[in-house]
């Protein structure tokens, strides 16, 4: 079941309900369609306001729309029957989620926690299978966007056989643009970065002071500085 947010935040969310149109024709995943079909999804999208660490979407639930990420951050997630969990992505603005299960009408293979405070936008499937239908530009950006999500997919598969540091030089290179003194900051705290890279966050702290030790990054609580993007390809060499 999607989490109960208070009064107030129900509140908010309607004022947001005159705005939504505009909200809507400003994103991504809709800026192709036609005056009409943005109706269509408008009537169809309910809009969500979250507190940090609030339950979005639960492992097994039936898929009903898609979400679309306005603001704030959301952390996909996987629970084994164990109670160990792994993290699967971290999705911030205009990012959406969702897509796949609701295409294929099966329901959620993960959980979706918010890690901010953030503002959610709910599409029901049956709007969106319609404009699918009539709109080649929309089929072709969720195709886009289904290909980019399996693509790094299978990219994190195959970094499982990395060590430790080439994971670190991994991500740095995903997330950062090689340039001298390029800066990084880092969209979640230690701990979820941690679990992204599937190490501890004790590894992951003596994997920075490897990485500065060889003169590699700077690190200032979230802000990373490469200093020599060279030496952080060669470790994947």
């Amino acid at each position: 079941m999607y989490s109960l947010i208070s009064n107030k935040w129900n509140a908010m969310c309607d004022d947001v309900a005159p705005q939504l149109k505009n909200i809507l024709a400003n994103a991504p995943l809709y800026r192709m369609l036609t005056p009409r079909q943005l109706d269509l999804i408008a009537a169809n999208t309910s809009p969500r306001r979250l507190e940090v660490n609030v339950s979005v979407v639960s492992q097994g639930e039936a898929a009903t729309g898609t979400f679309w990420v306005v603001y704030g951050q959301v952390n996909i997630s996987v629970h084994s029957k164990q109670g160990s969990a792994r993290m699967l992505a971290l999705l911030g603005a205009g990012k959406c989620f969702g897509l796949s299960e609701m295409l294929l009408g099966q329901e959620h293979q993960a959980c979706v926690k918010t890690t901010a405070s953030s503002m959610l936008l709910h599409t029901e499937r049956d709007a969106i299978l319609t404009v699918l239908d009539e709109n080649p530009g929309f089929a072709r950006e969720v195709m886009t966007r289904l290909g980019r999500q399996f693509y790094s997919l299978v990219r994190d598969i195959g970094n499982y056989s990395l060590s430790a540091h080439q994971r670190l030089a991994d991500y740095l290179l995903r997330q950062g643009e090689q340039t001298p003194n390029a800066e990084i900051e880092l969209i979640a705290n230690k701990s979820l970065i941690a679990s992204r890279l599937c190490v501890t966050p004790e590894t992951l702290s003596r994997l920075f002071r490897d990485f500065s030790a060889d003169g590699m990054i700077k690190v200032s609580g979230r802000r990373i500085t490469v200093l020599d993007w060279s030496k952080v390809t060669a470790l994947l060499a």
